[in-house]
C-alpha cells in the first residue's frame, strides 16, 4: 500500500496540448511556471504541479502520453526527447519528470455544448460528442461525480447565455461544480460578475490558463490556476486531488498571470481568421 504525506499541490486546471506545441517545451514552461506559482512556502519535496488537461473531441493527446508511459522507453522517445513518462495506478494519470522536476498530468475533456457554452469534465478519459444541449452534460458529468467546470469566454457569458448560465449555477449547484476563469482574460477585463453569483451559491472557481493553439501560447501554461493542500498518493495523483476538490468546504488559492492588452488582441485577431481558414477548407 502506497504511502501518502501532506503536500502543496499547484494546479493549472485548464490545460490544452497543441499540436504546434513542442511537448518537452510545453513540459518545460508548466513546470516554470507552476513551480513559481508554489514559491518558498513549498518548495520541491512539499508540493505537486498538476497539468489537468481538457481535451476537445477532436484531441486525444492524453491517450498517446498514457500509452507511451506504458509502453517505457523506447515509446517515450517517439514522443519526448527530454523529459520522460511513467504510469500510475489509474488509468486518468500519468507522471511526467527530468530529473528532479516532476508533472502529474490528468485526463479529462472539454465538450462545446448546443447552446455555445462549454463545460469542462476532469479527471476522466470517456469521450463525450459536442453538439449535446448543457444540461445533458453537466447531468452526466454529475453522474460521474468527477470536478466539471464552465470556462469563461469572451462574450459567453452576456445577454441570454448569461441568464442562461444563472440558471444553471441553481439547478446543478452541488461540490462537484465550478466556474474557471482562465488565462485568455485580459488583465484589464473585471473578474466576471457571475463568480460572485456562484460564489453566493457554493461554486468555486477553478481556474487554468486555457493555451490557445499558436506556438508562442504554450509558454502560458502554468500560468493560472490554484493552490490546494492535499494528502498525496504518488500512485493515485488524480485521486489525491479531486478527492479534495470535491470536498465542499476546500479553499482554493487562486493565482493568475493574465493576458496582456496586446497579446489578448493579437490572440482573438488570430482566432478569428484561423476560423474562417477552417470554415473555408469546410465549404469550399
Amino acid at each position: 500500500m502506497s504511502e501518502t504525506r501532506r503536500v502543496s499541490a499547484v494546479v493549472d486546471a485548464h490545460v490544452h496540448l497543441h499540436a504546434c506545441y513542442q511537448p518537452d517545451a510545453f513540459l518545460d514552461n508548466a513546470y516554470f511556471n507552476l513551480a513559481s506559482a508554489a514559491g518558498r512556502a513549498a518548495p520541491p519535496n512539499a508540493r505537486a504541479c498538476y497539468l489537468l488537461m481538457t481535451e476537445c473531441e477532436g484531441d486525444d493527446y492524453f491517450d498517446q502520453l498514457h500509452a507511451a508511459a506504458q509502453a517505457g522507453a523506447p515509446g517515450r522517445r517517439t514522443l519526448l526527447q527530454r523529459w520522460s513518462l511513467s504510469s500510475t495506478d489509474e488509468r486518468e494519470s500519468v507522471t511526467a519528470h527530468d530529473g528532479s522536476r516532476r508533472l502529474y498530468i490528468v485526463g479529462g475533456r472539454q465538450v462545446a455544448c448546443r447552446e455555445g457554452l462549454e463545460v469542462l469534465i476532469v479527471g476522466t478519459t470517456q469521450k463525450f460528442p459536442d453538439g449535446q444541449p448543457i444540461r445533458d452534460v453537466l447531468a452526466m458529468a454529475a453522474k460521474l461525480n468527477v470536478p466539471h467546470v464552465i470556462p469563461w469566454g469572451l462574450g459567453k457569458w452576456f445577454f441570454q447565455r448569461g441568464r442562461l448560465l444563472s440558471e444553471l449555477l441553481r439547478e446543478y449547484r452541488k461540490p462537484t461544480l465550478f466556474l474557471g476563469d482562465e488565462g485568455g482574460r485580459p488583465g484589464f477585463w473585471p473578474y466576471p460578475a457571475h463568480f460572485r453569483e456562484g460564489a453566493a451559491l457554493g461554486v468555486r472557481d477553478l481556474p487554468g490558463t486555457d493555451p490557445l493553439p499558436f506556438p508562442h501560447d504554450v509558454v502560458k501554461v502554468g500560468r493560472v490556476g490554484f493552490r490546494v493542500a492535499i494528502d498525496f498518493d504518488e500512485r493515485r495523483p488524480a485521486a489525491s486531488l479531486l478527492r479534495t476538490l470535491c470536498e465542499s468546504h476546500t479553499q482554493l488559492d487562486r493565482f493568475a498571470s493574465l493576458e496582456p492588452p496586446i497579446k489578448f488582441v493579437r490572440n482573438q485577431v488570430a482566432m478569428q481568421l484561423r476560423k474562417r481558414r477552417a470554415g473555408s477548407a469546410a465549404h469550399p
